[in-house]
């Protein structure tokens, strides 16, 4: 059991940095989209309706 217990924490290690990464992006995606869309095309942040950027899985 005590060559399980490390992987296993480091399993859900993991999983709960991948759980904390997507909350972040997320939380920046709701910021921009409050932000006034002239201010969004000066930063370069994409339309909303445009071409949706999607991350790899």
């Amino acid at each position: 059991m005590n060559a399980f217990t490390p992987s296993l924490s480091r399993v859900i290690r993991r999983y709960a940095g991948k759980v904390r990464t997507m909350h972040d992006e997320f939380r920046m995606a709701h910021f921009m989209y409050s932000l006034p869309e002239d201010l969004r095309k000066d930063i370069g942040w994409p339309d909303f309706h445009g071409h949706r950027c999607t991350r790899e899985r």
